[in-house]
């Protein structure tokens, strides 16, 4: 059950990684001036035309765009001049009576643009209010020209407002534009107002004088080209005509940053090409995750499976890869950083270190390297990277012992990143043609090949590979302690002799830390024939007789050929001392901070055996009674992983080992046979993985590594003559009837 929750788990957790920000930014758009939340990155490849992009910001830009004009007082002057020295001519013709006015005509043409014929002239100058109707006009110009006056409307079109810069003014000021009029308006005005004001004067009169008054006016206002130009230039540099392209992964806008407009409309671009294929890529997409995730548990269950001595630790697995994928995705979204920053090499790291096999964590990091590759940038080169770095990872890593040792790792993991980086964007082509073009290959070629590789993604995909060995060590512990497993690391802590339980075992009981010094050296060797965890067995032979520190006279390994004392104990009371070191075993490693997977070898390295001689004991001492063989077996549970199935062959061969007369490889190989057979007959192993072909492979190992510890010497001539042993004691696999009668039990 809890593998079916997680294998749904990983697949949501994935398909979820792949579209949270690409869901992110369809319910919650960008907003100009707002800081974002979260790293905008690229979900797939991603062109950005500014030009198109634009076009319609840079209209509307264009249309809100406030023209500049320059106030000129010098052409209001020249306007006031214009109807002064107009006054003037009027009044010197009209001195000599009209004489000369051809020329007044001629004036009026060239200096005015006006043309009136000679009579009208004539008429003018004739009128008697002459002075009057002048001096009105010009009362009208001066109120005319407090206006803003401009030659046309060709820079007004849908314009709101204008600034206006005046000399007696360092900044524009800025008018409505109602308060702008043109040359045509402001003549038109002026025109109007003469004809109120003057209206019982003859129109021959008037219409003349009108015409020729309102050519006086110019515009007192010019738009100002330079000014303008600049701002406009200014204005179309923040709508650049760039194509931008973007790689599946690359920054769009990193966290934090709050974003100008810029960032809003490049958003607002991406958003849009996302809202039109988020669907189209959603079947597919979730296609391969399934697909990948039925890999990963067929690939446990039968490649692993196939291999493995113990049941494949599915969850943790499963847990590792929903761990890591919200890692990586963390990076992703929170830290604005390249890709390859990615501490991928994070997870065969971890597998490794928590003693699960190169097997494992390379079919993991591949599985892991296809699923990142679906949120990170579905492409060839970022499969390929992670699969690079995350394989070195989990070759190298399975040979350290110590912590520190992980930063070797993950130092080539940084290299490995590197070369794959400098593999994929380097244009080799290029670079073909640029070495070939130069008689000396020097320095320069260099810096041009290492200008297209992009130095930053270099130097972040070195770091990435450095990152994933400290992160390992940081999470192993809340691992450990979650999963209640062991670590390399921490395994490795218990092989120390000089720790303070095992130096009390060799106190209190010199005759057991023996023993388990032996039991170490003949199960790491049987461990090491079928390839079972070593480090482990090695660890659970020195501490799985741990508890008969309690009662250490009770094992005939510590009464060095005296006194028994189950000589005066019934075979009830005797069998319940024996059975009671497995469970001091228990506590007292439980108590010492022994990890799990240790303790329970200490519970499993007896199983649920048959104490034969105190029960055979019973059995004759109560003929009358029934006795219950529960009562002298061990409460179990049985072997229950390949390494409890070792320990306890190796614990009860040692044992017999030490009752042989005269050892040879052939009793060697007779004792261990029986033992296997009598364990196999009474189901001891029927709870682990321990195979029948394996079964061979772990008897000649024994053999040999007893053959090798009892091996002949050469007697020395005070050893000639061999003294009788004082008195015979039972042993595991003996079969004189010497051993069979006498009470004291070796264990």
């Amino acid at each position: 059950m809890i593998r079916i929750f997680l294998n749904i788990t990983l697949i949501l957790v994935t398909f979820f990684a792949c579209y949270f920000v690409d869901i992110y930014l369809l319910f919650r758009p960008p907003q100009a001036k707002n800081a974002s939340f979260i790293t905008f990155r690229a979900h797939q490849a991603f062109t950005y035309d500014q030009r198109k992009a634009l076009s319609i910001n840079r209209k509307k830009a264009h249309l809100n765009y406030v023209p500049v004009f320059r106030y000129i007082p010098e052409h209001v002057e020249e306007s006031r001049k214009k109807l002064n020295e107009l006054i003037n001519e009027f009044t010197v013709y009209r001195a000599v009576k009209g004489r000369g006015s051809e020329n007044l005509v001629v004036y009026l043409k060239e200096q005015l643009g006006v043309q009136v014929s000679n009579p009208e002239v004539i008429r003018l100058l004739k009128y008697r209010d002459l002075k009057q109707l002048l001096d009105g006009i010009q009362t009208i110009q001066e109120s005319i020209l407090q206006n803003k006056i401009l030659e046309g409307t060709e820079n007004l079109e849908g314009k709101k407002t204008v600034e206006i810069l005046s000399p007696s003014s360092s900044e524009p000021a800025v008018f409505s534009i109602g308060n702008i009029t043109t040359l045509d308006k402001a003549r038109f005005s002026m025109q109007t107002k003469i004809h109120q004001l003057f209206w019982q004067v003859d129109k021959k009169i008037l219409d003349p004088m009108v015409q020729i008054s309102i050519a006086t006016l110019v515009p007192n206002l010019a738009y100002d080209q330079r000014v303008n130009e600049n701002r406009l230039e200014k204005l179309d540099q923040q709508f650049p005509t760039k194509t931008i392209k973007f790689k599946p992964g690359d920054v769009l806008v990193a966290a934090s940053k709050v974003m100008p407009e810029e960032d809003v409309r490049l958003l607002t671009s991406y958003r849009k090409q996302i809202s039109n294929q988020i669907y189209q890529d959603a079947l597919w997409i979730l296609f391969t995750i399934l697909f990948m995730v039925v890999f990963f548990n067929l690939f446990i269950s039968n490649v692993v499976a196939g291999r493995s001595y113990t049941e494949p630790p599915c969850h943790i697995l499963l847990s590792l890869l929903i761990i890591h994928i919200i890692i990586l995705k963390a990076c992703l979204i929170f830290t604005p950083f390249p890709i390859y920053f990615l501490p991928f090499s994070l997870l065969p790291l971890l597998v490794i270190s928590l003693n699960h096999g190169r097997i494992i964590a390379i079919g993991t990091t591949v599985v892991a390297a296809m699923l990142a590759s679906l949120f990170c940038g579905h492409t060839f080169e970022i499969i390929l990277y992670f699969i690079f770095g995350g394989l070195t990872a989990a070759l190298v890593a399975s040979r350290i012992r110590k912590r520190w040792m992980i930063l070797v790792p993950a130092l080539l993991v940084g290299l490995i990143n590197v070369t794959s980086v400098i593999a994929f964007t380097i244009d080799w082509q290029a670079t073909v043609l640029q070495i070939e073009g130069l008689p000396n290959i020097g320095m320069n070629i260099f810096g041009k090949v290492f200008e297209a590789l992009m130095i930053e993604n270099i130097s972040w995909a070195f770091v990435g590979g450095i990152a994933a060995g400290p992160l390992a060590l940081l999470l192993l512990p809340l691992l450990e302690v979650s999963w209640q497993t062991a670590s390399t690391f921490k395994l490795n802590r218990y092989t120390d002799l000089q720790r303070p339980l095992l130096k009390k075992l060799l106190h209190e009981a010199r005759g057991t830390y023996q023993h388990a010094m032996m039991v170490a050296y003949l199960a790491q060797s049987a461990g090491e024939a079928i390839g079972a965890n070593t480090l482990l067995l090695r660890i659970g032979a020195y501490y799985h007789d741990i508890g008969k520190m309690k009662n250490p006279g009770y094992f005939i390994e510590n009464q060095f050929n005296g006194e028994n004392p189950h000589d005066i104990l019934d075979p009830e009371e005797s069998a319940n001392i024996i059975i009671d070191h497995v469970r001091y075993g228990m506590k007292m490693g439980q108590e010492s901070g022994l990890p799990k997977v240790v303790t329970d070898l200490i519970l499993q390295h007896h199983g649920t055996h048959l104490i034969e001689y105190f029960y055979n004991l019973a059995t004759k001492a109560n003929l009358s009674v029934s006795i219950q063989e529960d009562d002298f077996r061990y409460p179990g549970p049985k072997p229950q992983s390949i390494e409890a199935a070792i320990l306890m062959i190796a614990d009860a061969v040692e044992a017999a080992s030490r009752s042989l007369k005269d050892p040879t490889r052939t009793k060697f190989e007779k004792m261990v046979r029986l033992i296997l057979v009598k364990r196999i007959v009474d189901g001891q192993f029927s709870e682990c993985d321990l195979r029948t072909r394996d079964l061979e492979k772990i008897v000649q190992s024994l053999v040999d590594s007893l053959e090798a510890s009892f091996h002949s010497r050469i007697r020395y001539p005070w050893q000639s003559t061999a003294k009788p042993p004082k008195k015979g004691s039972w042993r595991i696999g003996g079969t004189g009837a010497k051993e069979k009668k006498d009470r004291a039990f070796r264990l």
